[in-house]
């Protein structure tokens, strides 16, 4: 069961035509084209919400539906190609409303135009091709394909679910564009240089002072992921079990099987009654694949998002760290400062005496209004860089709240959609098998 289910009537009609992206001038899509109100969409990170009770918030997102379907090979079959399907009254979006195709890599150059154009914002994370159990098969099986078809869909629901995301000028290029290869061209020359992967290797030093809001997200989003992770472990255990009744269940065929060729005078009930046995483990099978596909790499997937988030969470800290570092820097020079201006005052009952000789010292090579005035350039150099530390600790921090929030709504419709999904499975599994089960019974009538 999924949000999907109520859009198939138009998904499958004939009320839109389809793109040639091969024939489809560039001239019919504009990627610069004027943003009615967008500025103010994308502009919304860190107020605070309207305070009449009547008021939309400011940072819930529009309308949006993606959809995500159609895998279908390229003409020279080296790669699958999805149509993706639009639905949104987004000022800034065409109304002609057409699908579009693209592959994977083209869902990564979004993923990655996203995470530069809004690095406080926790970007969706794409389909698990790191895992290396999804590499071993074809890329090609329609199991796979189906696969990453339905983490590509989670990652658009996800974008469609996002204010700012959803309003991107990317997003925006990505669902539209008729010419594709150039338009991200075009786009790409005006986003920013700097790498996503730039942190990557940066040691991360301790908060100071932790804000209590950003640690209980953290052990929250923790403690989500360790349930998560017992869930799938305890999938796997139950997999296992389900594999040993199919193995008993085609065991169990064979044997009546046997017996029919015993009891010949009832040997086409009970070979009837084998078929039947073997129809059940087929739906046995059907239902443990289903429950893979969409109830596990659910699972998989809300894992990812997890991480996504933890690892926003840890970058919002390091702003704090390079904050407070850098405050520490100032407060230091700043001390220093005082001390060439008054060498001999007494800072307490200990003053430094080694401070105070090396100061005379240091007056023979140097005059002290000179250390003064590279001091004072260093304190409006620091002082500087300590504003700048603390608007972006600031703005990170008042966006992950931000995010937070849409992590939690997220998270909820996501589990609620991979139970759903389970249960339908387990549904019609046994509707097949009281089909099988009921139609056998005319025939065992024979027996008597």
């Amino acid at each position: 069961m999924n949000d999907y289910d109520n859009e198939t009537a138009w998904t499958n009609s004939d009320n839109y035509s389809f793109y040639d992206q091969n024939v489809a001038s560039s001239s019919t899509f504009d990627p610069f084209q004027p943003m009615t109100n967008t500025d103010t969409i994308m502009s919304t990170t860190v107020t605070t919400a309207a305070t009449s009770p009547t008021a939309k918030d400011e940072f819930e997102p529009e309308p949006m539906t993606i959809i995500v379907d159609d895998a279908q090979k390229s003409s020279d079959g080296s790669f699958i190609t999805y149509r993706v399907f639009t639905m949104t009254n987004l000022p800034m979006y065409s109304q002609d409303k057409r699908p579009v195709r693209r592959r994977f890599r083209d869902f990564l150059w979004l993923h990655n135009a996203l995470t530069i154009e809004y690095p406080a914002s926790v970007i969706p994370p794409l389909p698990e091709k790191h895992r290396m159990k999804y590499m071993k098969g074809d890329r090609f099986n329609p199991m796979f394909i189906e696969q990453r078809r339905l983490g590509l869909q989670w990652f658009m629901d996800r974008i469609a679910r996002h204010p700012l995301l959803q309003a991107s000028q990317y997003t925006r290029v990505f669902l539209e564009s008729t010419d594709f290869k150039v338009d991200k061209n075009i786009q790409s020359k005006t986003a920013p240089s700097n790498s996503i992967f730039g942190s990557f290797f940066k040691t991360f030093a301790k908060v100071k002072k932790p804000d209590e809001k950003f640690v209980e997200m953290k052990e929250t989003i923790d403690k989500f992921g360790d349930n998560l992770n017992i869930v799938e472990k305890l999938y796997a255990r139950i997999g296992k079990r389900q594999q040993e009744l199919e193995l008993n269940y085609t065991h169990f065929a064979g044997s009546i099987r046997g017996l029919s060729a015993l009891e010949t005078n009832v040997d086409q009930p009970l070979r009837k009654f084998a078929e039947a046995t073997e129809f059940y483990v087929e739906s046995l099978k059907e239902m443990r694949k289903q429950e893979d596909l969409l109830f596990l790499n659910d699972i998989h997937e809300l894992l990812n998002y997890c991480n996504a988030a933890k690892d926003k969470l840890v970058e919002r800290d390091q702003k704090q760290v390079e904050f407070e570092e850098l405050s520490t820097s100032l407060q230091a020079i700043m001390v220093e400062k005082e001390r060439v201006l008054h060498p001999y005052k007494q800072q307490g009952a200990g003053a430094n005496i080694a401070e105070l000789m090396t100061d005379k010292m240091n007056d023979h090579h140097r005059a002290k209004n000179e250390r003064v005035f590279r001091l004072e350039s260093k304190i409006k150099e620091l002082e500087e860089s300590v504003a700048k530390a603390n608007d972006d600790n600031n703005s990170y921090s008042n966006q992950m709240i931000k995010e937070y929030e849409i992590f939690q709504r997220t998270r909820q419709t996501e589990l609620k959609q991979g139970l759903s999904a389970y249960a339908d499975c387990h549904i019609d599994f046994y509707k097949k098998s009281i089909s099988i089960w009921e139609n056998i019974l005319p025939v065992l009538e024979q027996l008597d």
